[in-house]
């Protein structure tokens, strides 16, 4: 197989997912050419050294790897992004367990296209719970929507039959709705991210 250059995402979820050991392991080198080079100078910028991208990336390259076996990584998935991400989450998650303080003037405000991410499935069982409470202060059908297609990644089709929507179009037109709405609340309520972090990161 040839790993040189950009890899289309379905093949690396196929092969990450049900691969033969050998595919497995070419994504998994093909994912540290394109996304180490990042998360070193990532974690080089807050207070890392290079033992700890290593450490890092490795991790989150594990966590992928894992959720990719567990049918985790839904088809359209970009996942160098997603892999990026969780880098990123991890790092952040160490700075705080060492008390360190970053300046994330630059990070905070740049939440990722969540289009491309099953990101609820990402957020540890207490930061789910702020998740599901902070969805309840947009009412009821902007709680199901959003869970229902980035947690229990079901279509938009399945959703707007769940909700008695019209049709497919009503439904997209309310979660784009309510993904504005949420991100203009997080935007005007920075210290609600404090309980999302891995999320808004």
């Amino acid at each position: 197989m040839n790993t040189m250059g950009r890899v289309p995402d379905e093949l690396i979820i196929k092969h990450l997912q049900a691969g033969e050991s050998y595919e497995v392991d070419e994504m998994l080198a093909h994912l540290h050419r394109q996304v180490y080079g990042m998360t070193l100078k990532f974690v080089n910028k807050y207070k890392g050294v290079d033992a700890d991208a290593e450490d890092v990336f490795q991790d989150a390259l594990v966590a992928l790897y894992k959720m990719a076996r567990q049918g985790r990584l839904v088809p359209g998935t970009n996942v160098e992004a997603y892999l990026f991400t969780i880098c990123k989450n991890l790092w952040f998650k160490q700075l705080r367990k060492r008390r360190e303080t970053v300046d994330l003037s630059n990070e905070v405000g740049a939440m990722p296209e969540l289009d491309n991410f099953p990101l609820y499935s990402l957020l540890e069982h207490e930061q789910q719970d702020a998740f599901a409470k902070l969805l309840k202060r947009f009412g009821e059908d902007c709680q199901k929507v959003l869970v229902g297609y980035y947690y229990d990644k079901l279509r938009m089709t399945k959703i707007a039959e769940m909700m008695g929507y019209a049709n497919e179009q009503v439904a997209k037109n309310k979660k784009a709705d309510c993904m504005k709405r949420l991100k203009n609340f997080l935007a005007e309520t920075p210290h609600l991210l404090d309980a999302l972090k891995p999320w808004s990161h």
